[in-house]
């Protein structure tokens, strides 16, 4: 019992280190910065999520897959590189297509994804046990179940409570109550 409590002691610190406000530069190297800022974010974000509903969760690796910017790819490879979540190792995948998303447990959708892409992505991942995660403006409403988003060069989130319910994923309360609820009607 003591050791659980220290374990979620230990996920509350590291969301509040997390979630306090990293400051985004305003310069060349900010892209790069921002992304692995983002894809550190996704990591803590997977000890906070069960997946237990997806029918891959009893797969070996825990896969993830990036859609629309290569480089983000890259950078979650850097951030899960020695990680592992639910006991498995991290298989990160660039992808460039809706079929190819198939057996994934996360899928992130970078802001280079158009409008119409985002419609046909979240038509096939609506009411599947996959996490999405995109990172322009206003596509957490539009119901990506995640949504990074820059505010006065902070890092911050939403969270689509609406596609997260039909989703069949359990959110822990402690990452809901840290983020913005959006898509609530």
């Amino acid at each position: 019992m003591a050791k659980s409590s220290l374990h979620i002691g230990k996920h509350i610190a590291l969301l509040i280190i997390l979630f306090s406000g990293l400051i985004i530069p305003c310069r060349g190297e900010a892209q790069t910065r921002e992304l692995l800022l983002k894809a550190g974010y996704i990591e803590k974000f997977t000890h906070f999520v069960d997946w237990s509903k997806n029918p891959f969760s009893k797969d070996s690796l825990f896969k993830v897959a990036v859609i629309g910017d290569k480089k983000f790819s890259l950078a979650l490879e850097q951030i899960f590189s020695n990680i592992k979540v639910n006991e498995k190792s991290v298989k990160v995948t660039y992808i460039t297509s809706v079929d190819q998303i198939k057996d994934n447990m996360i899928l992130v959708i970078s802001k280079s994804i158009g409008s119409d892409k985002l419609d046909e992505i979240l038509d096939y991942t609506t009411g599947k046990t996959i996490l999405t995660i995109s990172e322009k403006d206003g596509y957490g409403v539009r119901g990506s179940i995640i949504n990074l988003v820059v505010v006065d060069e902070f890092i911050r989130y939403e969270i689509n409570r609406v596609t997260l319910g039909k989703s069949g994923l359990k959110m822990n309360s402690l990452l809901i109550k840290s983020g913005t609820l959006v898509g609530t009607k």
